[in-house]
């Protein structure tokens, strides 16, 4: 049996094994795409990371915010994810227009922490996958509360890949199902 090394609780409990794993989905497909992958510490503005593209495009270089969510126990009903763990608050952190995009990307994962990923010597393969939604035309809630839940509905069509990923960059090339 393996044994805390500080003789009290593992500091990667399932809930924070899962969470890191997300970010680390995300971090690998921004690397894949040839992306910056910036997290930001501590979390207080609703934002895991900015993903920057490194190349200039019309005078500057493109950057959107990423929250980052994982789900064990996915529902899925008429083509969307029926997402259900965003407090009011953190709903309020992607809702609206922004100056910068901000977009919510919820990762399904394993309930299994040992079927996070697969490795032998010709692939990595992580399990499961990864789905976009904007909740910029989603209006903020009134008098948000952090103990209330929202549910988000994110599109089956909105499967993250390296591609999605960098159409997220030109929105007119971002589809995304109505």
């Amino acid at each position: 049996m393996r044994r805390p090394a500080l003789n009290c609780e593992w500091c990667l409990d399932k809930n924070n094994h899962q969470g890191w794993y997300g970010e680390c989905f995300v971090q690998v497909l921004a690397a894949a795409a040839g992306l910056q992958a910036t997290p930001l510490m501590p979390d207080c503005t609703g934002v895991d990371f900015y993903l920057c593209l490194p190349r200039e495009v019309d005078g500057d270089f493109p950057r959107m915010e990423v929250q980052v969510k994982t789900w064990s126990t996915p529902k899925i009903k008429d083509g969307y994810w029926q997402y259900g763990g965003l407090s009011e608050k953190r709903f309020n952190a992607l809702a609206g227009e922004r100056r910068m995009p901000r977009y919510l990307f919820v990762v399904i994962v394993p309930p299994n922490v040992e079927q996070f990923a697969q490795a032998d010597k010709d692939a990595l393969q992580l399990s499961h996958a990864a789905y976009w939604v904007s909740l910029a035309d989603r209006q903020r809630i009134d008098g948000p509360d952090c103990k209330k839940r929202v549910q988000v509905r994110v599109p089956e069509s909105g499967l993250l890949t390296v591609k999605s990923l960098l159409d997220l960059f030109d929105p007119l090339r971002a589809v995304e199902a109505p």
